[in-house]
């Protein structure tokens, strides 16, 4: 909501470039439903406000935009696969 998507896509393809792939991973905080944006009419305004705060958010709008700006599939899997099974293998 205050750092835009683009932006942030654009930090993760400046430090895959500097070669800091290895040391990144990519999360989002994110729920199908905050229950104190209770109601429908709080609901469609959160919504509105962060129409980007989903579970799928990272598939369908990160990724397309991390390969379209040149990271290639390898360092995707370094992002969302074995930094993560390394860092939490400990």
């Amino acid at each position: 909501m205050f750092n835009p998507t683009a932006d942030r896509v654009a930090t993760i393809v400046a430090l895959v470039a500097e070669g800091y792939t290895d040391r990144m991973v990519l999360a989002h905080d994110a729920a199908c439903y905050m229950d104190y944006f209770s109601g429908d009419v709080a609901q469609e305004l959160l919504n509105q406000a962060a129409p980007n705060w989903n579970y799928n958010h990272i598939s369908d709008h990160v990724l397309p935009a991390l390969r379209e700006s040149g990271v290639s599939d390898a360092d995707i899997d370094a992002l969302l696969i074995d930094n993560p099974r390394r860092y939490f293998a400990g």
